[in-house]
């Protein structure tokens, strides 16, 4: 062991980072949901026991953990149902560096290997739509030093199981879950310390940056590449604006934070523009990356014309149903030989341009319909018409609750409600609000692994959040709350109120009648003491409208609203999956 480590750092902080993850599928938008740090003190080369910092973080892309990720992570859906999301977590951290005077040029951030900053960090800053600190700039690619300083003896490549091959190499036993953050920073904290006990050097090795040559040069992509690890991680490469790169020199006082290309600081050189915009690359997609759509890097996402092409969609004749806002028709994608498409035409222009904004800003995103094209007809073909071509997503809750023959279940009318209001909360955390939540605008469907899932359509009426909107005509419904009949202006807690009244309305519970012109005073009366409506099991709407209500004036708190689904009834899980049957190829929710 030697009398000095080998380090210019006072500290070494071990990162780990848990994410997000569907099975096989590299093409996913990852979110971080555990953030762990274990430091080493090299000047007492010591693992600091009394100095950590662990943090599970509720995802907003996709709330609702895959079975694949909550079994590959051990993380539960509870445990990030009531976590803080990354922007507040972040925070956190920055608070816990101050409080024990970490000095941004006297520490390093130490990785298994470069997934954790270049791939998650730098992603994660984008879709929280801020720049990549200077921190998270540079950092120790422990797997890289081993393999340059053990050559020959030690090997570990990208798809390998970077834990394993380090325990096997060491004999340093891993202790706790495995893919817990935590005890890969304590286990990676080991190999560290056993790493610098050695004599080996450990400094900085990887740095971000702005611009790389090799990404100047074409890559032929992978048709299979979003199920292909290697061949996804080329794809990200070019997708991201930063791109990690190996570096033999840094020397923290002049390179920390720095961009070794453009020679700028992390507050210039953002990681939010890409120098080196992968046009070609994504032309050579069968499909649209959801990796890239979600986070905005794709800069034809803000085309609405599109591209129209003579007789490529054929109506199918299966599915064929019209509304205010238009018309729709099941078609079939013949350039690309695809079925199971909704070929929805919008009658005005300013419809079309809201609700393409707003797909295309939840592209990927839980809860949202899949848009697979857009287009307007040219003028010379009869005048300019407005489509949307999107995935078919299921029947509308309206006529699946009314086939149930004794009402869908307290239950199931809780797990639905609170998958709604999840599906809301990510439409209004991207700074929309839907302004037309009711029973036919909710589509439910068993989906390929047998589950229930439900999905918000319809997004005609959709406008920022930011300025709150004043409404433009009158929107009194049945499905409107008292404030929306009232003329006020509408806010994300409108919406809320909406899909309360959707579960309502599924169950036939009516307080408000049938009379247009009577909605307002019933709603009044309603409001007054909504509680007086509900049997005993279903007293949690009740609680849920107060909630809301009480809301409006004193801020929106998550964490409060949610808590009325898992207080009502601690033994009931409301992430639970929707019980149903499927009887002559119809949904029934029991």
């Amino acid at each position: 062991m030697t009398a000095v480590y080998k380090c210019p750092y006072d500290n070494l902080l071990i990162l780990n980072i848990a994410t997000t993850c569907e099975e096989r599928n590299f093409d996913y938008p990852l979110e971080i949901i555990q953030f762990s740090i274990v430091v080493i003190d090299t000047r007492t080369k010591t693992i600091r026991e009394d100095v950590k910092f662990n943090r599970y973080v509720r995802p907003i892309i996709n709330p609702m953990l895959t079975d694949y990720c909550k079994s590959y992570t051990g993380i539960a859906q509870a445990t990030v149902d009531t976590a803080e999301p990354f922007p507040v977590v972040c925070e956190q951290f920055c608070e816990w560096l101050q409080v024990h005077d970490f000095q941004e040029t006297r520490y390093a951030f130490v990785a298994l290997n470069r997934q954790d900053l270049w791939l998650v960090a730098q992603y994660q800053f984008l879709l929280t739509k801020q720049p990549l600190p200077a921190m998270f700039r540079q950092w120790v690619d422990m797997n890289a030093l081993m393999t340059k300083a053990h050559q020959g003896q030690y090997t570990s490549r990208p798809e390998e199981d970077f834990v394993q091959n380090m325990s096997d190499f060491y004999s340093i036993r891993y202790e706790g879950k495995a893919r817990n953050a935590l005890d890969n920073c304590e286990f990676l904290a080991k190999v560290t310390k056993r790493f610098l006990d050695d004599g080996n050097l450990v400094t900085v090795n990887e740095i971000l940056k702005c611009f790389f040559g090799n990404r100047n040069i074409p890559l032929t992509v992978d048709p299979e590449w979003g199920t292909k690890f290697i061949s996804a991680m080329e794809v990200h490469e070019r997708i991201l604006p930063l791109i990690a790169c190996h570096t033999g020199r840094f020397f923290p006082e002049d390179h920390y934070g720095m961009c070794h290309y453009c020679k700028q600081p992390a507050s210039v050189c953002t990681g939010r523009e890409h120098k080196q915009y992968p046009k070609d690359m994504y032309e050579q997609l069968r499909e649209p990356s959801v990796f890239a759509i979600t986070a905005g890097l794709v800069k034809e996402q803000n085309d609405h014309f599109g591209h129209y092409v003579l007789n490529r969609y054929r109506p199918t004749g299966k599915f064929k149903e019209a509304g205010v806002q238009g018309r729709a028709v099941a078609v079939f994608d013949i350039l690309h030989n695809r079925d199971g498409l909704i070929m929805k035409r919008i009658m005005h222009p300013e419809d079309y341009h809201r609700e393409l904004t707003v797909l295309q800003a939840m592209r990927g995103q839980a809860g949202f319909p899949h848009l697979h094209d857009f287009f307007t007809t040219p003028a010379h073909l009869g005048g300019v018409q407005y489509f949307l071509v999107m995935d078919y997503e299921g029947e509308c809750l309206d006529d699946v609750s009314r086939r149930t023959d004794r009402g869908i279940s307290n239950y199931n009318l809780m797990r639905i409600t609170y998958k709604l209001f999840w599906t809301l909360e990510s439409l209004h955390i991207q700074g929309y609000c839907h302004r037309d939540v009711h029973a036919r605008n909710v589509v439910i469907r068993q989906e390929f692994d047998g589950l229930v899932r439900i999905k918000l359509i319809d997004f005609g009426m959709s406008l920022p959040l930011d300025p709150s909107p004043m409404p433009d005509r009158n929107l009194t419904s049945w499905h409107a709350s008292l404030e929306v009949c009232r003329g006020d202006a509408y806010s994300r807690f409108d919406d809320l109120t909406s899909s309360l009244f959707v579960a309502m309305w599924c169950i036939r519970l009516n307080p408000f009648g049938e009379d247009h012109g009577q909605y307002l005073t019933r709603k009044v009366t309603f409001d007054a003491n909504p509680l007086v409506w509900f049997t005993k099991e279903l007293k949690w709407i009740g609680k849920l409208y107060n909630s809301i209500q009480l809301q409006r004036s004193s801020g929106y708190s998550h964490t409060d609203m949610f808590d009325n689904f898992h207080k009502w009834d601690p033994e009931f899980d409301p992430t639970s999956p929707i019980t149903h049957s499927v009887i002559e190829n119809q949904l029934r929710i029991e």
